[in-house]
């Protein structure tokens, strides 16, 4: 309930002019989005927050933002540091989280779906405390790649991958084996590098 009100807040500010200032550091919240399951409404608001940068071709956030941008006001730091280390947290979040309750990263749980098309998207050497992380996610008329690379070891509850779209996947397979989904419409990779491919399903 308490995010559901955020949201809620969020695209109000976003549609009217019933404000005045708010922080950045609800960068954040973006990952905490994507861990709720919210793959589109992440991606809005981390949308939001980029048109919000001062001044737009800076690149970076002031401490605080105000609707009437020329406004005379206190804007604190600039560029702000955490807020940046928020957007980086959450952007990565993006990519990959690792859920604790059964100690495994969750990959791409907030790549929005036209980042999955032509060549896919992904990341390459990203540090986890099980190794470097590089995996490409891609789709291709209906099917759907997903490819995790060497440098990883397994972790202890494997890699998660959540199905992106809202129809069921079709048949699955891992290295030219079938696999199945879990409840929840999750797949648990423990052996690594995989190539996996997905049927999806109109």
């Amino acid at each position: 309930q308490t995010f559901e009100r955020y949201w809620k807040e969020f695209l109000a500010r976003r549609s009217g002019t019933e404000w005045e200032v708010y922080t950045p550091y609800e960068l954040r919240s973006v990952g905490t989005f994507v861990r709720l399951g919210w793959r589109e409404r992440a991606g809005q608001l981390l949308l939001g927050f980029l048109a919000d940068r001062r001044p737009l071709g800076w690149n970076q956030w002031a401490e605080v933002i105000g609707r009437v941008e020329r406004q005379p006001r206190f804007v604190g730091d600039m560029p702000h540091g955490w807020v940046a280390s928020d957007y980086i947290r959450s952007v990565l979040d993006l990519f990959v989280y690792e859920r604790q309750a059964d100690r495994s990263p969750v990959l791409a749980a907030g790549v929005p779906h036209d980042w999955l098309a032509g060549q896919g998207s992904g990341v390459r050497n990203l540090r986890t405390p099980y190794g470097e992380l590089s995996y490409s996610l891609r789709r291709d008329g209906q099917r759907v790649v997903l490819r995790i690379e060497e440098g990883l070891r397994p972790p202890p509850g494997g890699l998660v991958f959540g199905w992106p779209y809202a129809t069921p996947p079709g048949p699955t397979s891992l290295k030219g084996r079938a696999v199945r989904w879990e409840k929840g419409g999750e797949l648990r990779i423990r052996t690594l590098p995989a190539v996996i491919e997905i049927v999806g399903r109109r």
